[in-house]
């Protein structure tokens, strides 16, 4: 039997079995622990059938679950919240430092340069002050914000722009975009 290739009703029969025994030894872990489980891949992922799969849960499972226990439902939606926190921190982190990306000539690394995102910035904006950068009404209504003027919101777009120049005057990574247009017009 070492060799042979098992085909026909003898490799269902063989998967079958496979499958039975990976179900059996899931079942040693008890519930509570797999749902422990569950609760941190979807922390780490913010992805449930990726959590589900990685506990030994089906997904239908997790949501019935879900239903009935509401301690469950509760460490579920403070899980998918973190998750969302962090993926929001590392966004964040992208738009205000750049990503990293390597410069190559002739097939070799010469150096890095460091992109930034004003897609991404402008994003995040919408997302967290919709009151002052999403002016088309798409973004969502948010409780407790008054109604601005135009003029309003320019003066705080433009308070906020002299803020973040003051940083990069602190940090030291200011560009003067009038002077890189003279140093073109120079060459």
């Amino acid at each position: 039997m070492v060799g042979e290739r098992v085909t026909g009703q003898g490799a269902r029969r063989a998967t079958k079995g496979v499958r039975r025994k990976a179900v059996a030894k899931a079942r040693t872990v008890s519930l509570p622990v797999r749902k422990a489980c569950f609760l941190e891949v979807l922390r780490q992922t913010g992805n449930v059938s990726r959590a589900a799969r990685e506990a030994g849960l089906s997904s239908s499972t997790v949501y019935a679950h879900r239903a009935k226990q509401p301690k469950f439902a509760r460490d579920w939606d403070a899980a998918v919240a973190e998750a969302l926190d962090n993926l929001e921190a590392e966004l964040v982190d992208r738009a205000t430092r750049g990503v990293e990306k390597p410069v190559y000539y002739r097939g070799e690394i010469v150096g890095n340069v460091r992109n930034y995102s004003d897609a991404l910035a402008m994003f995040i904006l919408k997302a967290r002050r919709p009151e002052i950068y999403d002016r088309t009404g798409g973004g969502p209504a948010v409780a407790g914000i008054r109604g601005m003027t135009q003029e309003e919101a320019k003066a705080e777009v433009l308070r906020r722009l002299d803020r973040i120049a003051a940083a990069q005057i602190a940090r030291g990574t200011v560009i003067d975009n009038d002077d890189a247009g003279d140093a073109g017009e120079e060459a």
